[in-house]
């Protein structure tokens, strides 16, 4: 059954809900389901979903119905369109807290740091990373300059000071400190902010496969046929992988020159 306080991305929530009708009605379509909302084509519809568009205000109440959404599912979507259509971390702070509100359970898990917000943010951990290079200046221009992403001044202050706010760094004096080693999810957890945060570290990956020289970055993949029973192993194995070339190739605090990150994608081909 479909639950929207699972969801804090409302776009995945859609294609969720479309996808849960198809398999009670195998002729149900997306151009079905706009048809019902009264639409005159699907590409709306379609757009929405895949982040091209934000949700118009009017078609919230006719989703709202078409959903049979009722109580504090409704608010809750109401809400969900909102964070959608938020600009900036505040304005997203502020309507995270009020999904929290009416979500019977935490939005996220995150191991040993429970209040972590934004984990669909990269950044946070970058920037609590590059605490830790032997140059690293405690100053908002040199942050940027040595992000490869593209983000403005006001977005790294705001990042510092919740990193700071949830103990994950220490100012001492003029410098930062990183208070935690690493941040690790919880192993096996569905959860839509973990989910988010992966999409973006990949879309990351997507983005330098063409502006870094190959002597700089390592892209590989293999397709190959395994038997189901093996796949706790080979799940193990590539967290032991990963556990294992951070603890042999990890720089000291201090030390380190430049920041990298390691992608690891396990998934089916076939069903």
């Amino acid at each position: 059954m479909l639950s929207i306080f699972e969801y804090i991305d409302v776009a995945k929530f859609l294609e969720d809900a479309l996808e849960d009708k198809k398999s009670r009605n195998q002729s149900f379509s997306i151009r079905a389901w706009a048809n019902q909302l009264g639409m005159k084509s699907h590409g709306p519809l379609y757009a929405m979903m895949k982040k091209k568009r934000n949700i118009p205000k009017k078609f919230v109440p006719l989703l709202i119905n078409n959903l049979k959404l009722s109580g504090k599912e409704a608010k809750f979507f109401e809400l969900l369109v909102d964070l959608s259509r938020a600009k900036g971390v505040e304005e997203r702070e502020y309507y995270l807290e009020k999904l929290q509100v009416l979500s019977p359970k935490e939005l996220r898990e995150v191991n040993d740091i429970e209040a972590y917000k934004y984990i669909t943010e990269p950044l946070h951990i970058i920037i609590a990373e590059m605490t830790e290079l032997k140059d690293f200046k405690n100053s908002l221009g040199w942050i940027k300059s040595r992000l490869r992403a593209g983000i403005n001044l006001k977005e790294i202050e705001s990042i510092i000071e919740r990193l700071i706010s949830l103990g994950i760094l220490k100012k001492e004096g003029h410098k930062l400190k990183k208070q935690v080693q690493h941040i690790y999810t919880a192993k096996e957890v569905m959860n839509k902010a973990v989910q988010e945060y992966h999409k973006r570290m990949g879309m990351h990956a997507i983005e330098e496969i063409s502006k870094q020289d190959v002597e700089k970055r390592e892209y590989n993949a293999i397709s190959f046929n395994i038997h189901p029973k093996d796949l706790p192993k080979i799940k193990e194995q590539i967290r032991e992988f990963s556990d294992q070339l951070v603890q042999n190739f990890e720089a000291k605090s201090g030390k380190g020159e430049e920041t990298y990150h390691l992608n690891v994608q396990f998934f089916s081909l076939t069903k």
